[in-house]
């Protein structure tokens, strides 16, 4: 039994060291998902701010002191990036900070007299976990200050020019960004599995034979695609109803169209990935490594604006401001927030920059564009040069 179990054992390691492909591919999925979550997760322990810091009183150093030195295990509370006003404020405005901590001029002397002092807090409230963090954090910063000095002043927090005008609950913000991944993955996932069929099940012969010529595969497996995306994405919009408090009685026209879009990215990547790789289940697994990927990445990016800055992050959130679904998602959680369905310019979306805007202009199309057309090059030259097998 043990001879037989061993010679089994040997033939299926030579098998698989011959082949590779899958090992690879098992080893790849958890090493890809580790590496980007393990560089996002740590974004949330340290929160990049600018402090406008009017005057160099002796009370104004006193409590930027305090926010610099707080910390937990993880790390510390805040990286302040700057202490000029002037600085501080253009920082903010072109998104390079999350937040903004205001000092008045006169902090000093309002203590001395004993009256009551506020301190602004600016801060983008793309998603209430964030927000929430930077509210308490200062007033712990606030509270050490005040328990140092024993001072019988009341220093409050205002909250001043948020982004939105109510937060954005982080439910909501995750479940834009997991429909994102929903409707690219299964595009993806579908329009390959629906090519390498033709492979697997060897039939691809017949259809390079077919007299109707190449165009009615296209367009049967592109609305083949489409309808079963269609199939996952309500279910998954229904699911998150229900568990996310998604808001699916606000789907517009303005969203289903972003939706489409997001479909024609995943299925030319998809097409492109089965006729390379002409296999369903490496198909399956490399569509689950790139949708898991855009969702850390673009699902996140506006989220990580600001904290990503030095090292391998500030790399990584470059390339996923600069890939199109990035956008794309931010565009939708908008749309949903405001009712806007009309962002045309970069200016009517406050959680996205001109870069981005044009950016994305260009690789929209030109993404769709260049995957599909290589797919049906590469695809028709399998077919007719293989003779369909």
């Amino acid at each position: 039994m043990f001879q037989a179990i061993k010679g089994m054992m040997t033939k299926d390691l030579k098998i698989s060291f011959r082949n590779p492909s899958m090992l690879i591919l098992s080893i790849i999925v958890p090493i890809v998902f580790i590496f980007l979550y393990s560089l996002i997760s740590q974004l949330s322990t340290t929160n990049p701010v600018a402090v406008a810091q009017h005057s160099d009183d002796t009370a104004s150093k006193e409590l930027t002191t305090i926010m610099k030195n707080m910390e937990i295990e993880d790390g510390p509370y805040y990286e302040i990036r700057t202490y000029d006003p002037e600085e501080a404020f253009q920082m903010y405005k072109n998104g390079e900070v999350p937040a903004l901590v205001e000092i008045p001029e006169n902090f000093d002397q309002q203590l001395e007299q004993g009256e009551d002092t506020k301190v602004k807090l600016f801060v983008n409230n793309m998603n209430s976990d964030g927000t929430k963090n930077f509210r308490l954090r200062l007033s712990h910063a606030l509270y050490q200050f005040q328990e140092n000095r024993d001072s019988a002043s009341n220093i409050s927090i205002t909250e001043e020019a948020s982004t939105f005008k109510n937060d954005i609950s982080m439910k909501f913000y995750v479940s834009i960004g997991l429909l994102m991944f929903a409707v690219v993955y299964s595009g993806m996932v579908n329009t390959g599995t629906l090519i390498t069929r033709e492979w697997e099940e060897r039939t691809s012969k017949e259809i390079s034979l077919s007299p109707n010529g190449f165009a009615p595969l296209l367009v049967a497996k592109a609305l083949t695609a489409l309808l079963l995306t269609t199939v996952t994405t309500i279910f998954v919009m229904i699911l998150m109803a229900f568990t996310l408090n998604f808001p699916i009685a606000d789907v517009s026209l303005a969203i289903i169209g972003w939706l489409l879009i997001l479909f024609l990215i995943g299925a030319s990547l998809g097409a492109f990935t089965a006729v390379t790789i002409k296999k369903s289940l490496p198909v399956i697994t490399l569509s689950a490594v790139l949708g898991i990927s855009l969702y850390l990445l673009s699902g996140n990016e506006s989220s990580i604006r600001g904290f990503a800055h030095g090292g391998p992050i500030e790399f990584i959130w470059r390339i996923a401001s600069y890939l199109p679904m990035s956008y794309i998602t931010d565009t939708m959680r908008v749309i949903f927030v405001t009712g806007k369905n009309n962002l045309l310019t970069h200016t009517a979306n406050p959680l996205t920059t001109a870069t981005s805007f044009y950016i994305s202009v260009i690789t929209i199309p030109t993404t769709i564009l260049i995957f599909s057309w290589a797919s049906i090059v590469k695809l028709k030259n399998n077919m007719f040069t293989s003779g369909g097998q």
